[in-house]
């Protein structure tokens, strides 16, 4: 198994117990070139989705839902 693949797997089951403790191994990895730019982008953002606050996850889905109820007004 490739360690990209172990760490998708790994941030996709919540491997840790918060989201410091994973991105302080992705930095380490991308430090010492294990894994390239492109990976450490990828698997950031994935960090930033899966390990998202409930508090996060609820303004994301507000502003989602105020960009489609602006978006209907200015349809009609």
């Amino acid at each position: 198994m490739e360690i990209i693949e172990l760490l998708q797997k790994m941030i996709d089951k919540k491997y840790y117990s918060d989201k410091q403790e994973i991105q302080s191994k992705l930095n380490t990895f991308y430090a010492m070139s294990v894994i390239s730019d492109e990976d450490y982008s990828d698997l950031t953002l994935k960090v930033d989705e899966i390990y998202a606050t409930k508090k996060q996850q609820t303004e994301g889905k507000i502003t989602a839902k105020k960009l489609n109820n602006s978006k209907e007004s200015e349809d009609l």
